[in-house]
């Protein structure tokens, strides 16, 4: 049996390279260090129909984060999420407040889903930290009168 020239230049090229590096079988660390877990399950609600966090940053990280970014930079990717810090439309706090009770464009609607206060205490945090400095608070009975007659 003769090998021919080709087959013979393919053997010793395959013959020439170095073998792979084995690899150790390791367990990889699948389990989060517990204050990254806790701090992961705060952003979710006990209550999968309404929103149980009360404060102003809470909310954001549980309901606008996820789009928004954790700085308030927006984001574009599979759809584009505006900026809340540094935007113009920041400066009225009705707007944003009806904007989390009704949604707004692509934005879902979270009236239903929060109370008046609720809505003011994310409302104030958006609008006085994320590079915004509004101090004209808006208070749980002004976001009253905003909320839809579906959602009272």
């Amino acid at each position: 049996m003769t090998w021919h020239p080709y087959y013979v230049f393919v053997a010793l090229c395959v013959l020439a390279l170095p073998a792979p590096a084995q690899q150790t079988a390791t367990q990889p660390d699948i389990a989060p260090p517990a204050q990254d877990l806790d701090a992961l399950l705060s952003r979710f609600s006990d209550d999968p129909d309404r929103f149980t966090q009360s404060e102003g940053a809470e909310l954001y990280r549980a309901t606008c984060q996820a789009c928004h970014m954790e700085d308030g930079r927006g984001d574009k990717g599979a759809g584009a999420h505006p900026p809340l810090a540094g935007n113009p439309k920041m400066r009225s706090k009705h707007f944003l407040a009806g904007v989390i009770l009704t949604g707004y464009h692509a934005m879902p609607r979270f009236g239903h889903m929060m109370s008046d206060e609720q809505v003011a205490a994310v409302t104030n945090y958006v609008r006085s930290h994320l590079g915004n400095d509004y101090t004209d608070a808006i208070s749980a009975e002004e976001v009253a009168v905003l909320r839809p007659p579906e959602d009272q």
